[in-house]
């Protein structure tokens, strides 16, 4: 008994933060002993009086300290532990990346005092302001069962998903309850405003909330690995508003809406924002004015018109496709591997954009096949799905060519390196990769040449995933 009372504290004491609040699946729950009185629960009683009369009867005292133990034991799990296993949460939240977290909040708010000055709402306290009461609204909103309001509240991709967990909530005959106990703590890590995109911020949550699911006979349901209710939440939240176009749309004075919750990631997989460019005016992301302009000066260095790909393709390059690109590229830039870079980052950075949140970008640069199978794993049954989080572009190496396809295609395999993993889109359950751990991985995409001058490579084919154990 000691032994195994030795090896659950350990367990616990180490148990990992609990996974998303509102939003979360049905596989982050297991166990009960609540205050519900089930069925069956007067029958469960008698047994264990009974076991304690025969304990007690154990000859000279030893029954009576078996009983005390026991007692202790009781009192430890559920009084002792749950407080320290919350008090060691709490040390690892002020501990785990504060000041590389407090550094980035610093160069945040330094770049949103300029995105202020043209709408007051990325003023740090305007977007904290917005995150906490958006936080506790969305809460609110989960414990009520309320999706009306949660579509109000929550960006339509992400809340595709939720639907998702509470229909599945709804089958079991649960009910996930969340309260957060007192205002939770938000920094500001993040700002994206493009041209023709949505304004994003990101802010980082800290809160403690009692969280857990009441079964079809009134028995609480803890978070795996906790022995109360009470968990701690450290989570990335991505809040987005309409496009600057359509906020213009009506004109002078138009409402400039309200922030929505367009994809929530666990404290480590999305550590990545921390390292994510900061871009708070539009003239300032230099690296898609980059791109735009490196991929505007190889659509006008094409082959002559009235001139065929396959006319001017090397010979040979069977062996080395890669090279073979290079020559091509002499003759149409298109082919020039640096624009072959900004299409594979485009494509990565629409693909993890696409993960919770909006899948249009990814759908310019992806045919549905490729599409799906990024997303899903080329699972047509949408039961499952592929996550990314702060994928980076390693390397890319050319290994196909066909100038003779109408249109002509390259193979090439990119190297990538984040957070990579497939989970239940019903229950969130982890069924292969991890969460928390970064990897190194290669996907292999067949690209087609478009007459489209912004996007010039499509991807048309995308193998099925690798390396995911």
């Amino acid at each position: 008994m000691l032994v195994l009372t030795t090896v659950a504290i350990a367990a616990l004491a180490i148990a990992p933060v609990a996974l998303a609040s509102a939003g979360g699946g049905s596989a982050g729950f297991s166990g009960g002993g609540g205050s519900g009185t089930g069925h069956g629960s007067g029958f469960a009683i008698y047994l264990l009086l009974d076991l304690l009369i025969h304990i007690a009867l154990l000859g000279h005292g030893l029954g009576a300290l078996v009983l005390i133990g026991l007692a202790l034991i009781w009192l430890f799990l559920t009084r002792v532990l749950p407080r320290l296993q919350e008090r060691w949460a709490t040390a690892a939240a002020q501990r785990d990346g504060h000041h590389r977290t407090s550094k980035r909040e610093r160069s945040v708010e330094l770049a949103a005092a300029e995105a202020a000055d043209e709408d007051p709402e990325f003023a740090p306290d305007r977007v904290r302001e917005s995150a906490t009461r958006l936080f506790m609204d969305i809460q609110s909103a989960w414990d009520d069962d309320d999706r009306n309001r949660l579509r109000a509240l929550v960006a339509p991709d992400l809340m595709a998903e939720w639907e998702r967990r509470l229909d599945d909530f709804a089958r079991r005959g649960w009910r996930n309850r969340v309260q957060p106990l007192g205002q939770p703590r938000v920094e500001y890590v993040g700002i994206t405003r493009r041209e023709h995109d949505t304004d994003r911020v990101v802010v980082r949550i800290d809160a403690r909330i009692k969280d857990y699911v009441a079964d079809g006979y009134g028995n609480h349901l803890k978070r795996t690995g906790h022995l109360g209710e009470v968990t701690r939440v450290r989570e990335f939240w991505t809040l987005q508003r309409s496009a600057p176009a359509d906020r213009q749309a009506g004109g002078e004075g138009a409402p400039q809406g309200h922030w929505k919750l367009a994809s929530i990631e666990q404290h480590r997989e999305g550590s990545h924002v921390l390292d994510e460019q900061i871009v708070a005016t539009p003239w300032a992301d230099t690296e898609t004015l980059r791109d735009e302009a490196l991929v505007e000066g190889a659509v006008a260095d094409t082959v002559p018109d009235g001139t065929s790909i396959a006319e001017i393709a090397p010979v040979s390059y069977v062996d080395d496709a890669h090279a073979a690109a290079l020559d091509l590229s002499l003759a149409d830039a298109r082919f020039s591997p640096d624009v072959l870079e900004v299409a594979a980052r485009r494509a990565v950075n629409a693909w993890a954009q696409a993960i919770d949140g909006d899948d249009a970008a990814l759908g310019e640069i992806a045919a549905p096949a490729a599409k799906r199978e990024l997303l899903y794993a080329g699972d047509t049954s949408g039961a499952v799905r592929l996550v990314v989080r702060g994928p980076v572009v390693n390397r890319i190496r050319v290994v196909g060519l066909d100038a003779t396809a109408q249109p002509p295609t390259m193979t090439i395999e990119v190297d990538l390196s984040g957070r990579r993993y497939v989970e239940n889109r019903d229950t969130a359950a982890l069924l292969a990769g991890s969460r928390t751990r970064k990897t190194s991985f290669t996907e292999r995409w067949t690209l087609s040449l478009t007459g489209d001058d912004r996007t010039p490579w499509r991807i048309t084919a995308a193998a099925a995933p690798v390396g995911l154990v």
